[in-house]
């Protein structure tokens, strides 16, 4: 096997890997985009209407749990009081 014949198996197998990466990526983002299908109309915590306005899409949270087929929406609120609970339990497994 010269030198030519290695680089060309090489690039190949770099290609193969490369477009497997790809069609894993793709997959990924077409099951994510499935599940948009079943987002919440409302907060999944305080069923607090969602607005459809701009600022409301870009302060509202979106989780997404994939084993359970799941969509949660958060409102900023619950945002807040979730990253409040969070803190406080470090701040008391750290004392």
């Amino acid at each position: 096997m010269d030198k030519k014949h290695a680089k060309k198996i090489k690039r190949a197998k770099k290609k193969k890997k490369n477009r497997k990466l790809a069609q894993d990526q793709q997959q990924q983002i077409t099951k994510q985009m499935n599940m948009f299908d079943r987002l919440p109309d409302k907060c999944s915590a305080c069923s607090e209407e969602f607005p459809k306005t701009r600022e409301a899409h870009m302060t509202w949270q979106v989780v997404v749990y994939n084993q359970e087929n799941r969509v949660s929406l958060f409102c900023p609120a619950c945002q807040e009081k979730a990253k409040k609970l969070v803190d406080g339990e470090k701040n008391e497994f750290n004392a």
